[in-house]
């Protein structure tokens, strides 16, 4: 077995290794397309056939990989290659996002820090409910001031202003005022996901975040056949409004932390 970094020549025969499976690939879809310049990328092959791919977003404050791999051994030698590459991600915990089988793949050969189980949801067409609430509106450039407050008063994480420049936003406004707003985490030709879903403390639980995801998906599938989102498992009222607009659990995840 060979493994190397992604090249232009792989770069379509890993494409369609990925799409054999577009949502459980979804991250490593973005990752080898749309953020391709923020992520170091391995292949694995086997008589020149496809048989894994592993990433690491370089640009993360937290240390991260995700990977898909035909078999345990494939997943081992890619993520010891990966890890050899990356110094980050040596010695201090590393998040992933994996699927069950692969979360059994990781931890036969690394340390399970902790975990928890994340809902990969997803919509189509024909069943997005759009709901009877407040209008949402598409945000620009000349919002992102009011979306870096709004994301700071609600607590994200991972929010960047970058991030209008990887697909739709929409937002909910209370009067002049951004109170809720829906963005998007990467945009492919094979499937988009939202993210960045935030209301403002003091207007929770008006139906806000609902009416900005809906449209943000709505909008979504104009450039992709495939949305989805994903909820943590304990997160009982999102996961309550996200079945309302007819997201429905695709598949569960651990969200993990390894030491390798």
């Amino acid at each position: 077995m060979e493994i190397c970094a992604l090249t232009p020549e792989l770069l379509t025969p890993t494409f369609a290794y990925l799409r054999r499976s577009p949502y459980r690939n979804a991250l490593l879809l973005s990752n080898i397309s749309q953020l391709r310049q923020s992520c170091d990328v391995l292949v694995a092959q086997h008589h020149e056939e496809i048989v894994g791919v592993a990433s690491t977003y370089r640009d993360l404050p937290t240390p991260n990989f995700i990977f898909a791999a035909a078999y345990p051994s494939v997943a081992q030698q890619l993520l010891e290659n990966l890890v050899a590459r990356n110094p980050q991600l040596r010695d201090r915990p590393v998040m992933a996002l994996l699927p069950e089988d692969r979360f059994r793949q990781v931890r036969s050969f690394a340390t399970l820090v902790d975990s928890e189980v994340e809902y990969q949801m997803g919509v189509e067409p024909d069943t997005l409910r759009m709901p009877d609430g407040p209008p949402a509106r598409r945000l620009g450039q000349a919002d992102l001031p009011a979306m870096s407050a709004l994301a700071e008063a609600a607590g994200l994480t991972v929010w960047h202003e970058s991030t209008l420049g990887l697909g739709p936003a929409f937002g909910c406004f209370e009067g002049e005022r951004l109170v809720a707003m829906a963005a998007t985490h990467f945009a492919t030709p094979d499937v988009i996901e939202i993210g960045h879903v935030a209301t403002h403390p003091d207007f929770r639980r008006r139906g806000y975040a609902k009416a900005a995801t809906a449209a943000l998906t709505q909008a979504a599938f104009a450039l992709a056949p495939r949305v989805f989102l994903m909820v943590l498992e304990e997160n009982l009222p999102a996961r309550h409004t996200y079945r309302a607009l007819g997201f429905q659990a695709i598949e569960s995840f651990h969200l993990a932390r390894f030491l390798f």
